[in-house]
């Protein structure tokens, strides 16, 4: 009994200090820099989408399609928005339930930090380290910076799979511990999350971590049995999860994604000095960055002040099971970080360096809870020799980009030095706990550290947009039909929709064809050619395209097709196709403050209907994934063309006739009923590939059953024979 008043003692006090965590973290970066978690793309894509995936949600839908975003519309091919993620649902019910764009930014920290740091936790006791260095291992994880700066601020959905990766490994560490009921139902369950979240790289860090354990395992004489055994919950969690991967894999040939195996300029790769350098939070090293190839000011390796001094002066022994697995994972990692920077479908080996930094953490703490000093005048001397070196060499690359670096730089060697001096020299640790300010006090001097060299990655190596709570459009702009925004990047402080880009126009709830989208549709991008996954249009190669008249009765322009009821345009891009904005029927009605200027037609689009050759048709009903049209009597064939993109899995029901949905140009949703044929028609977008994947779901759920069925048999066979 008292073991399990331990257990759950234990249990609330990580949880609260989870909870204080997260609080702390969130609260001082938002202090240092405003719009620290809300960056980047977390506002070009996130926030548009998030708002009108809320809003799909609160309408009894799931958001497979979103009507009021034109590129990147299909969530079922945008892998990295996982809107079956439980943490992307909330996050898109904060988004259209409030008016702040930061409060969004704030939840994801808040449950992301909460998340790494339990995991943190978990892994320490499943590892038999003491609890208290347990709560060291969780803060020093959550403040890791590629996670803190580079996921939490610009990239939500990295963040998000990060910390679902580490929960995915603490799960699976108690596995290792004890295979229970409610390890395999834990360890399935946050590696299905994790599928779900759409982080590649979070999920190839699991397999790299459940490799290297299963592999020391392996050479320490664990069964083959027992090894696949605890691999059953990840293997099942794969099929489960199927159904949110299958509609990616069969569309991929339509998709527009990067592939292929290169490295040019070296970007986003790391340096091996980056990696090796993981005990100081004030290095920084030249990389291919954003901005080029510059200083980058955030130690990208760090993981914590006590690396050093364990290394050096704490004895270690290759033939520790534990010890010896992180030593290979370690090795897993750092080769994975330092890969060319494209692989496949994958981009970045930057996006590694967690899972090194993570495991460098746990190698480090796991040693220091053995509490077996060496010290010796040679050991003393290697480790002032590195500590000075570390400083000289880091303060004269960066002295000319930084000044204020430098001091910074001193203040960790102080840091350094004082860690080996008062917590490993002093030997002031007792055999169980080492007290709970030290789990404290260190993350937060290194935190305060790195805050104080880099505040955020806003406006220094990427801008930051103001975002207001609401957008103002002038009276005379004809906002009935999707507007189309030529701005070629968005102001620092919008006020208005020409100030927008992207996928913001989706959070302020304007119809446009802008968005964002990584995978890109092959045959849109080759009618509005954009640059990047931001979708900033070009001009010169959309307008001719779109001005030219469509094949069809009344020739309409295919501005026309695409329910273009508005655009902003520069005065440049005006007065150049002056001609062909008046042949289609647009003029000029309003100048932003911008200077750009604003034009319109009188034709209006209330619905995603942009065409009919019959024009008695009438939308009754518009949702994110259907339209519910009321088709009249006629003699002649009917085609309706939607202002909604071409994808197969829009299909016809409701008539006594086969009514034909395909793609216009495979760019447009196009719908042909038959003569004669009338009534109540609903087009309706449902996955393509979803009839057969949703058995894999099913079956994954299933064979979880069996599993835990079968080990209860196991335990009852086992109770029985020590009875006996």
């Amino acid at each position: 009994m008292s073991r399990n008043n331990s257990f759950v003692k234990n249990g609330f006090l990580a949880v609260f200090y989870a909870l204080l965590v997260s609080c702390f973290v969130v609260e001082i970066c938002e202090v240092r820099f405003p719009s620290f978690f809300t960056i980047d793309d977390a506002q070009n894509e996130y926030l548009g989408f998030l708002r009108q995936y809320g809003q799909t949600w609160l309408s009894g839908e799931i958001p497979f399609i979103t009507k009021n975003i034109f590129i990147g519309d299909n969530a079922m091919v945008e892998l990295q928005r996982g809107i079956f993620a439980p943490q992307n649902i909330l996050a898109s019910l904060v988004t259209c339930l409030t008016t702040n764009p930061l409060i969004t930014g704030w939840f994801y920290a808040l449950c992301n930090v909460f998340i790494c740091c339990i995991s943190g936790y978990i892994i320490g006791r499943s590892l038999e380290i003491s609890r208290d260095i347990s709560l060291l291992l969780g803060f020093s994880i959550a403040i890791n910076p590629v996670f803190l700066y580079q996921y939490a601020g610009p990239w939500w959905n990295a963040a998000n799979g990060h910390a679902w990766s580490l929960l995915a490994i603490a799960t699976y560490c108690q596995l290792r511990q004890r295979m229970t009921t409610g390890a395999v139902i834990a360890n399935f369950a946050a590696t299905l999350v994790l599928l779900a979240s759409g982080w590649p790289h979070g999920f190839i860090g699991y397999l790299a971590v459940v490799a290297g354990f299963s592999c020391v395992d392996l050479a320490y004489g664990d069964p083959i049995k027992l090894l696949f055994r605890r691999c059953v919950p990840l293997l099942l969690a794969g099929i489960a999860a199927i159904p949110v991967y299958s509609e990616y894999v069969y569309l991929h040939p339509l998709l527009n994604r990067a592939t292929g195996w290169e490295n040019a300029d070296n970007f986003m790769v790391p340096s091996l000095s980056q990696l090796l350098v993981t005990f100081s939070p004030t290095y920084y090293e030249f990389m291919n960055y954003f901005g080029g190839y510059k200083s980058v000011f955030i130690p990208v390796g760090f993981s914590t002040l006590f690396a050093l001094p364990v290394a050096i002066f704490f004895r270690t022994s290759v033939r520790d099971r534990v010890l010896a697995a992180c030593l290979v994972i370690l090795g897993i990692t750092t080769a994975l970080a330092l890969m060319p920077s494209q692989m496949g479908i994958l981009r970045w080996p930057l996006r590694f360096v967690p899972y090194v930094s993570v495991f460098a953490a746990i190698t480090t703490f796991y040693v220091f809870s053995k509490k077996d000093i060496v010290e010796s005048s040679a050991r003393r001397n290697v480790f002032f020799g590195i500590t000075a070196l570390l400083f000289v060499v880091s303060a004269s690359k960066n002295v000319f980009e930084r000044p204020k670096v430098v001091a910074l730089e001193l203040l960790t060697s102080i840091a350094l030095v004082a860690v080996w001096f008062l917590y490993a020299r002093s030997k002031k640790i007792t055999g169980k706990d080492i007290g709970l300010i030290i789990p404290a006090a260190i993350p937060v001097f290194s935190l305060l550290l790195m805050l104080a060299s880099m505040p955020s990655l806003g406006r220094i190596y990427l801008p930051v947009n103001v975002l207001p709570s609401h957008v103002s459009v002038p009276a005379s702009v004809n906002m009935q039909g999707n507007l189309l925004s030529f701005v070629p990047w968005s102001r620092e402080h919008p006020k208005e929709a020409a100030d927008l880009q992207s996928s913001l126009f989706g959070y302020y709830n304007i119809r446009a064809l802008n968005g964002y989208s990584p995978n890109g549709q092959d045959y849109t991008d080759a009618v509005l050619t954009h640059d990047t996954s931001h979708t900033i249009f070009k001009p010169d190669d959309i307008i001719p395209k779109l001005a030219s008249a469509v094949m069809l009765p009344g020739n309409p322009c295919l501005f026309d097709l695409f329910a273009v009821s508005s655009m902003v345009v520069s005065s440049d891009t005006y007065q150049k196709y002056h001609h062909d904005f008046l042949a289609c029927g647009y003029h000029k009605v309003a100048t932003a403050q911008s200077g750009m200027l604003y034009l319109s037609t009188p034709k209006t689009y209330p619905f995603n209907l942009a065409y009919s050759t019959q024009t008695g048709v009438t939308v009754e009903r518009e949702t994110a994934n259907s339209m519910t049209f009321s088709v009249p009597a006629h003699t002649a064939p009917v085609r309706m063309v939607l202002s909604r993109q071409w994808w197969p899995g829009y299909t016809a029901q409701g008539l006594n006739c086969k009514v034909n949905v395909s793609g216009f140009q495979d760019v447009l949703v196009q719908v042909d009923v038959p003569a004669g044929c009338s009534g109540k028609l609903t087009v309706s977008y449902f996955p393509h590939t979803w009839p057969l994947a949703l058995v894999c779901l099913l079956m994954g759920v299933l064979g979880l059953v069996v599993f835990l069925w079968q080990l209860s048999r196991e335990r009852k066979l086992q109770l029985i024979l020590q009875m006996r």
